[in-house]
């Protein structure tokens, strides 16, 4: 046997070797310095290396496990970080088998308890003959990568989703994206509006072609909430009120413009319509007396109190001749700015005819032919009208469908029930219109004129306030005046009702037959 044979190696063995032995710490070296974890075992399964990075990701080292209790033993978990993932299925598995196998999935362990998804590629490894001697796999913890990925889907479906218009531009303000709501709204499609300075909506007209940066010198100045009118592709003007933000990379560079525009066409008309409903509040408040006219040995008081900014209800004192005044309650079906006008229609119509004739009859036949003359059919006005006559100490009155008054004696015992004597006005022109006689008043006498706003109040409990409640409450207050009574009947029906919004206008009249000596 030669030296060489008994040494068990030719003379250049002994440096192949050692160059070989080399160059696997150079490689080991090497990939312990990557960010990437890496496994190598050979074709039984055993861990022949296992990098930082692997540790690190894995949260543990190379494991003493047979591959069947790889998954196990690293906590692996499909994607939906509940199902266990079968050995077997591991790319670092399957690589075993000679396949190429690429996966993603999800590790949680006592060691990395908040867990981490990871993406892994396994790859088979092979002598220079093709025969498999091992498998390997390369693995990133994605778990943040992810997360921005969802974070971008969810703000994407947000942006596609919202009712506002989302517009993203360049640095020179031309779009590159604008979502449904932007097409919905100006009618110009995706494909129309890419590409194309953003100012192109503008009311004022285009950019001027001059300025080496039109859309941008423009566009860039509105970096806060601006409203403007823009167009529609139909040519129509809407306005819209638009936030633009700019947006600049890590180095502070500019880069896009993020614009969100909203048509605040329906704000504007709810604005105007609000204005309009607060100046006829106004002008209405106007037609309603501010006091009651002072009459000799009576004590009189009355209040509306409206439900919305304007009011179907009716209030009026009118000179009706000889020192009479009539007292007018009225209500007109319904609520806002129609019955409002109705309402004045009606005031303007009965201090008119009071001027022409006294006759309670005849006012009440003629305001019935004008009012039917002016509205339509689901509109009618309902009328009490008491004619005080001072000098007699006594009232008529007609009531046109309306709520029952009463008159309460100085002991607060009921004396009588002012009821209806006719149909409500404006319903059939000829409707006969009819009036009591006269009803003389004592000493302490008291009667009370209300809408159904007093009437039909109703609690949590599905109760109305109704007439006997009313008159229960005017009775206990009949020694306070007639503006505390009507006071203390309001309040008595704020505290009744349900909570929320007045469902009903309210209006009350108290009137006091006082002493004479």
């Amino acid at each position: 046997m030669s030296p060489s044979d008994q040494n068990g190696a030719s003379p250049a063995s002994g440096p192949q070797r050692a160059e070989g032995k080399d160059l696997a710490a150079m490689l080991e070296a090497t990939f312990e310095c990557v960010a990437d974890g890496v496994v190598v075992v050979d074709t039984e399964g055993r861990f022949l290396f296992f990098n930082g990075a692997a540790r690190t990701i894995l949260g543990l080292g190379a494991l003493d496990t047979a591959p069947e209790d790889w998954s196990s033993a690293c906590g692996c978990f499909r994607c939906d970080r509940v199902t266990p993932y079968p050995s077997e299925e591991l790319p670092l598995a399957r690589a075993l088998r000679g396949q190429r196998a690429e996966d993603e999935f999800f590790v949680r362990n006592p060691h990395i308890p908040e867990g981490a998804t990871i993406h892994v590629r396994g790859t088979p490894l092979t002598n220079g003959d093709g025969s498999q001697v091992g498998a390997a796999v390369i693995f990133q913890d994605v778990t943040q990568r992810r997360l921005a990925e969802q974070t971008v889907r969810r703000l994407a479906q947000a942006v596609e989703q919202a009712t506002d218009s989302v517009v993203i531009t360049d640095a020179q303000a031309r779009i590159e994206y604008v979502n449904p709501a932007f097409e919905q709204t100006t009618g110009y499609s995706k494909d129309e509006a890419v590409g194309r300075p953003v100012t192109f909506l503008q009311a004022t007209g285009s950019p001027d072609p001059g300025s080496p940066e039109p859309g941008r010198a423009r566009f860039a100045l509105d970096d806060g909430p601006h409203t403007s009118f823009q167009r529609r592709r139909t040519g129509e003007l809407f306005p819209a009120r638009r936030t633009t933000t700019p947006v600049r990379d890590e180095h502070g560079r500019l880069t896009h413009f993020v614009s969100v525009m909203s048509d605040v066409t329906g704000q504007r008309r709810a604005q105007a319509r609000e204005s309009e409903m607060q100046l006829a509040r106004l002008i209405q408040r106007k037609l309603y007396p501010s006091r009651a006219p002072a009459l000799k040995a009576f004590d009189l008081a009355g209040a509306v109190f409206p439900a919305d900014a304007t009011c179907g209800d009716y209030l009026d004192y009118i000179p009706m001749g000889g020192g009479r005044v009539g007292v007018a309650v009225g209500d007109v079906s319904g609520h806002g700015f129609g019955p409002a006008l109705l309402m004045a229609e009606t005031r303007a119509y009965l201090r008119s005819l009071a001027k022409t004739t006294h006759d309670l009859r005849k006012i009440l036949q003629r305001l019935n032919q004008f009012l039917h003359r002016d509205t339509e059919l689901e509109r009618f006005v309902t009328l009490m009208l008491v004619v005080v006559d001072p000098s007699r100490r006594s009232l008529t009155y007609g009531s046109a469908g309306h709520v029952p008054g009463f008159l309460l004696d100085r002991s607060g015992a009921p004396r009588r029930v002012l009821e209806s004597t006719s149909l409500p006005l404006g319903i059939f022109p000829d409707s006969p219109m009819e009036v009591s006689p006269e009803i003389s008043l004592e000493d302490g006498d008291l009667f009370v004129l209300l809408t159904d706003g007093v009437t039909e109040a109703e609690n949590e409990r599905g109760e109305f306030f109704e007439r006997d409640r009313a008159v229960d409450l005017v009775a206990r207050m009949r020694w306070q005046s007639s503006r505390r009574i009507v006071s203390g009947l309001y309040r008595a029906i704020e505290d009744f009702r349900l909570p929320g919004p007045q469902a009903d206008d309210v209006t009350a009249v108290v009137g006091k037959a006082l002493p004479t000596h």
